[in-house]
C-alpha cells in the first residue's frame, strides 16, 4: 500500500508560510506531489528536502527559475496505476478544465491537477480527476491536501484540511 500526498497552489514565499501540520504530514508520505503554482523556488527546494519521493510540475504563475526546474506535466506509476500531473500553464477560467487537461494524457488512471484552488474529485471516462485545492489558508478557505492510498483494493481518496 502506497500513500501519495498531493498539494497544489501553495503561493508561498517560504515553507514557514504553509501550515505546520500540513508540512509535517507531507514528510510522512511515500510520495509528495505538487500540482504547480509554488511561486517561490524556496518552497520547491523545501518540499524536495522533506519528501521521500517527489513529483511536481510548474503552474501558470510560477517564475522562470521554477519553470526551468520542472516540467509542464508529468506521469509516474505506483502499484500498477499510472498517474498524470498537470497545472494548466495556459491559465484561464476553471470551467471545463477536466476536459481540457484530459487531452494532455493518454492511458492514465488518475490525473492530479491544480489551478482552480477548489477541491475536486470526480471520475470521467474511467479516469479519476483530483484537485487537492490550495495548500494555504485564505479568506474563509482552509488549506487542503489530498491523500491517495493505492493498494490491491484500488485507490482510496481522503481530503484533509488545515486551518
Amino acid at each position: 500500500m502506497t500513500r501519495i500526498l498531493v498539494i497544489s497552489d501553495t503561493h508561498a514565499r517560504s515553507m514557514s508560510e504553509l501550515p505546520q501540520e500540513l508540512v509535517e504530514a507531507l514528510a510522512e508520505g511515500d510520495w509528495v506531489v505538487h500540482c504547480g503554482d509554488f511561486t517561490s523556488i524556496d518552497v520547491l527546494m523545501g518540499l524536495r528536502q522533506i519528501s521521500r519521493r517527489f513529483v511536481a510540475v510548474y503552474g501558470n504563475v510560477d517564475p522562470r527559475e521554477i519553470r526551468e526546474e520542472l516540467p509542464q506535466k508529468a506521469t509516474f506509476e505506483v502499484e500498477g496505476k499510472r498517474i498524470g500531473v498537470i497545472h494548466p500553464p495556459w491559465g484561464g477560467a476553471p470551467f471545463g478544465i477536466e476536459e481540457r487537461i484530459a487531452g494532455e494524457f493518454s492511458d492514465v488512471d488518475v490525473i492530479l491537477f491544480g489551478h482552480t484552488h477548489d477541491i475536486t474529485q470526480k471520475e470521467i471516462g474511467g479516469v479519476l480527476f483530483l484537485n487537492p485545492g490550495q495548500a494555504y489558508p485564505a479568506f474563509r478557505t482552509p488549506a487542503s491536501m489530498a491523500i491517495l492510498t493505492i493498494g490491491q483494493e484500488g485507490i482510496d481518496v481522503e481530503i484533509r484540511t488545515f486551518e
